[in-house]
């Protein structure tokens, strides 16, 4: 089978661009009221300081928008550190929600060393929502991308052997 890319949905990408826009006009209208009535080159540097950061910060976002990748044995979820799955350790995918954030949970094979009950899952659960990884290597936050959370999930289970 083909190698299939999931992308950050376009209707994030709207948002963003319009949050940034919104961002940019307001920090440059700040700027000018600033600068007429204070003089200052120091203020200056600093909000273009600033509009840089912004404009960086969007085209990081921009490169980093393909979120999962299925191949036929793997699938590499790309988040701040990618990670990989491979789909001869998992017996199957779920789709489960926790405080807002939807996710696909792996359920792994018993005799993997990531193999734990669901209850041990759920329980430490909290603690990956803040882990800089976001959910490994036990869920996979699927909000914002172009397949539904459903879609994504019966599409892995079905490139289990």
């Amino acid at each position: 089978m083909e190698e299939i890319e999931i992308k950050v949905s376009t209707k994030v990408w709207v948002y963003c661009t319009l949050a940034m826009i919104v961002g940019m006009v307001a920090l440059t209208g700040l700027r000018f009221y600033i600068d007429s009535n204070v003089d200052s080159a120091f203020l200056s540097l600093i909000f273009s300081m600033l509009t840089t950061i912004v404009i960086f910060g969007y085209f990081e976002f921009i490169r980093r928008r393909t979120r999962l990748i299925i191949t036929d044995t793997t699938l590499t979820v790309n988040t701040q550190e990618s990670w990989i799955v491979q789909f001869d350790g998992v017996d199957s995918f779920y789709v489960d929600k926790f405080k807002g954030h939807t996710f696909i949970g792996i359920r792994y094979k018993d005799n993997m060393e990531e193999a734990i009950a669901d209850e041990d899952i759920a329980k430490n659960r909290k603690q990956r929502l803040k882990a800089a990884l976001q959910g490994y290597p036990y869920e996979i936050y699927v909000k914002g991308l172009s397949k539904t959370p459903q879609e994504i999930c019966d599409l892995l289970n079905s490139r289990i052997k």
